[in-house]
């Protein structure tokens, strides 16, 4: 390991509007990372030191969702764990992120990471609470890092996968982060983009645990690494390098300094860590592990939370008006020779639901049971019917009774979601989150309250930017070197 100490530096940048904080990582220590495994490029390893975490496979198919296991009873390592925890406790405690994370920043690769601040889904994309999931081997939908409904355009990451095994689970500690675990008043924790909409939670599963019990929003200070080449058309059409970008940040070069920018080009090069053997031969070894679950309580809440298919419509799709609708029930994919959702009728009427059932159960509803109610759209059936069945409403409930009494063998293939469904129906809606909360035993020990730092104040060196012309060159250079790989 080199002897060099990682050097973090912390800016704030304008971005349309929007202030973004910026880390720029030199000498990293890669102690938090992803590695590949051998010559399977698609199949990576999340690790913490020298502990393997997440087995990834399918990392280097863009249009590809990820499918992420455990590997058997690997933990964060104490040391990295203690950072965490520090600088978890600081921000608690009011302290701003540019002094308070640089401590868990420089345990990170070299690069440019961007900072942002806003709500987070504890599930794992499918209306089960994030921690649950862990230990399971899963396909996690719109983890791709090319998002077909998206498209080209910046989008945020909610969903959260779990670091901490479900057997270390202690009860008490949830009510201690009810206390604890809140900024400005907001329950939180710390989370690193992976891939798509999805993001590790670093810091902050209890606080995640008593933000669904208590039917609040939880947020994450989120990083997210900014590597990849933004590309524009100029005005004779030719795509040209015009800045960085991740997958919510598009930065323009005349926003960085040229360290920056030297520092976010060097780093694309993917480079094992130092510790790559080490972490290699521990893959091979299967300890026993606790089959502990989390209580179903939070399974139960958890499904309030939207799933992965609508929060990428709701970021993709502009919006779905009547007269969109009512073409697409009609079995067009255009209105006024513009495409409605995507080309593909199947693709639209999936997206249509996803979308509505994010942005307005009623119109989901009025639109989802007209789908099933049309012979022709019966391959759409299945879709639409499992997205009616998250959905408590008295208007379903009798929907499904007429389908079930109908006898149409064009229904077939969704009688069990509609008996499901109705069989379940009364038992939905019973579980008091309050009471299960207040059930939970205290924390073990007294709990600090919060307190405001104050933060560090002074004259902030300023690092010049690249001026217009200088930043066309490098816009140049860039695109000679994307072109040249």
């Amino acid at each position: 390991m080199s002897n060099i100490l990682p050097e973090v530096s912390a800016e704030h940048i304008n971005i349309e509007g929007a202030d973004v904080l910026l880390f720029s990582v030199k000498n990293g220590l890669a102690k938090i990372g992803i590695c590949r495994l051998g010559s399977q490029r698609a199949r990576a390893c999340l690790f913490t030191d020298e502990e393997p975490n997440l087995i990834i496979s399918g990392l280097d198919e863009p249009a590809s969702d990820l499918v992420i296991s455990e590997h058997a009873g690997a933990e964060i390592p104490p040391q990295i764990a203690e950072t965490i925890n520090d600088v978890y406790a600081k921000l608690c405690a009011g302290g701003t992120p540019e002094f308070s994370l640089p401590r868990l920043i420089r345990l990170l690769p070299d690069g440019l990471y961007a900072v942002s601040y806003g709500e987070s889904y504890p599930t794992a994309g499918e209306n089960m609470f994030f921690w649950s999931g862990y230990g399971v081997s899963r396909q996690l939908k719109h983890s791709s890092s090319e998002i077909s409904v998206i498209g080209d355009r910046v989008y945020n990451a909610p969903y959260l996968i779990a670091m901490r095994r479900p057997e270390f689970f202690e009860p008490s500690f949830v009510k201690k982060a009810a206390k604890n675990g809140v900024r400005s008043g907001e329950l939180f924790g710390i989370s690193l983009h992976i891939s798509g909409l999805y993001s590790l939670l670093l810091k902050g599963h209890y606080a995640a645990c008593a933000a669904v019990l208590k039917n609040k929003p939880f947020y994450t200070l989120q990083i997210q690494r900014v590597s990849k080449i933004w590309k524009q058309p100029d005005e004779n059409g030719r795509l040209v390098s015009v800045g960085l970008k991740s997958e919510s940040y598009r930065i323009p070069f005349e926003s960085l300094t040229k360290e920056q920018i030297k520092i976010a080009l060097i780093s694309r090069k993917y480079s094992a860590p130092t510790q790559y053997d080490k972490i290699k031969s521990k893959l091979d070894v299967i300890l026993k592990t606790n089959a502990k679950k989390l209580p179903s309580q939070l399974n139960i809440m958890a499904e309030r939370y939207p799933d992965a298919d609508m929060t990428a419509c709701a970021q993709g799709i502009d919006e779905l008006t009547k007269p969109m609708l009512d073409a697409l029930l009609a079995g067009q994919t255009t209105l006024d020779d513009k495409v409605i959702i995507s080309e593909n009728y199947y693709s639209s009427i999936t997206s249509a639901c996803s979308y509505l059932r994010y942005r307005n159960t009623e119109q989901f509803i009025e639109f989802a049971t007209s789908v099933m109610k049309n012979p022709e759209l019966s391959a759409t059936y299945r879709y639409v019917a499992a997205g009616l069945a998250k959905v408590h409403n008295e208007k379903i409930k009798q929907f499904f009774s007429q389908i079930e009494q109908s006898g149409d063998a064009g229904y077939d293939k969704v009688m069990p979601i509609v008996k499901s469904y109705l069989e379940n129906y009364d038992k939905q809606s019973s579980f008091d989150a309050d009471k299960y909360f207040d059930s939970l035993p205290e924390p073990k020990k007294e709990v600090r309250e919060n307190r405001e730092i104050i933060p560090l104040t002074g004259k902030t060196k300023q690092i010049p930017k690249l001026d217009t012309e200088a930043a066309k060159l490098m816009a140049a250079h860039v695109a000679s070197m994307a072109a040249s790989k």
